[in-house]
């Protein structure tokens, strides 16, 4: 089933398989938390089904291949863990699935999920394949930007982007999936994503962000007490907990510099001004900068003291 924000999208896909003009390797952009994998397999149902051309009638021997999860014409590549690039061995494969005849004597669809994971050689090796595509067989890729993945990849695909709701959507969707007030904040921390934000409420997260955030501000208080308290809150909800702290001072940032529009925290907007009158301008930037490239640190490196460079980074506010 898919989401009411995915539903433009999906019309103009429909018109084109309808017309017999999909394009051989289909690019989907879509953010984290937006049901991305949900669009695309309905797609590679449609593509499959032996009955519909414009979406999966559900009954066929097809489709209840593909909704037991053992379609022995679709295959997936992804990378082994979140992260990590998709090695050059799994594109090879994927270019022999994509000579092989359909044991099903239909199409073949091969899914290629965090396309932007694609490293250097694994994208060359995947060029050729998609310049020349096989008879019958269908590339559905799946990233979360541009940023990342390599232009040969890029210029050889339809590119499609799914946008997220406008951020009042998305809260009342969540809302009335769960069935509760939801704050503008927890959506603001989730870029507008639905599922992202219904599963940071259903994961307590929202409560968490709000317990860092109080320790946060409490230590940014002279005389700045309270770093290891800080410093475990955040190694015991992961790197995230860096995003969130950088989105919170560049808040501080924003009313520093008369902008109080368009807050992340607009729930929180006390917690951001005690600290904004508190902090030296050039010591927040710094201190953001310093958040991102730990972050980016900590999701490249495993394996790294986590807390200790947290603790490093917050001494940062103290030593500035």
């Amino acid at each position: 089933m898919l989401y009411p924000w995915q539903q433009t999208l999906w019309q103009n896909w429909q018109q084109l398989l309808g017309q017999g003009r999909l394009h051989h390797a289909i690019l989907l952009l879509a953010s984290t938390g937006s049901g991305r994998e949900v669009l695309a397999q309905q797609l590679a149902q449609t593509v499959l089904c032996q009955n519909c051309d414009t979406e999966p009638c559900g009954v066929c021997h097809s489709c209840q291949l593909f909704a037991a999860k053992t379609h022995p014409d679709f295959h997936v590549v992804a990378p082994l863990q979140e992260g990590k690039q998709i090695g050059v061995d799994a594109v090879r494969q994927c270019n022999r699935w994509a000579v092989e005849t359909s044991q099903l004597a239909g199409q073949r669809v091969i899914m290629i999920d965090h396309a932007d994971a694609l490293g250097e050689a694994a994208a060359n090796a995947l060029l050729k394949t998609l310049e020349e595509p096989p008879s019958g067989c269908q590339f559905i890729l799946t990233a979360q930007s541009l940023d990342s993945l390599l232009p040969t990849i890029n210029s050889r695909c339809n590119k499609w982007r799914l946008a997220v709701p406008d951020e009042q959507e998305t809260r009342r969707w969540v809302e009335r999936q769960m069935m509760q007030t939801v704050k503008l904040e927890s959506v603001r921390l989730n870029s507008g994503a639905p599922l992202a934000t219904q599963q940071f409420i259903e994961q307590d997260q929202d409560i968490r962000h709000g317990n860092l955030l109080d320790a946060f501000c409490d230590f940014l208080q002279p005389p700045f007490t309270g770093v290891y308290e800080v410093a475990a809150l955040c190694t015991s909800e992961g790197i995230v907990s860096l995003k969130w702290l950088s989105y919170f001072l560049v808040d501080c940032i924003k009313l520093q510099q008369g902008v109080s529009s368009h807050l992340v925290h607009s729930e929180s907007v006390d917690k951001v001004q005690a600290v904004a009158v508190k902090i030296n301008p050039a010591v927040l930037l710094s201190q953001v900068r310093k958040a991102n490239e730990l972050h980016r640190k900590l999701e490249k490196h495993t394996g790294l003291n986590e807390e200790l460079l947290v603790v490093e980074w917050l001494t940062g506010f103290i030593a500035d």
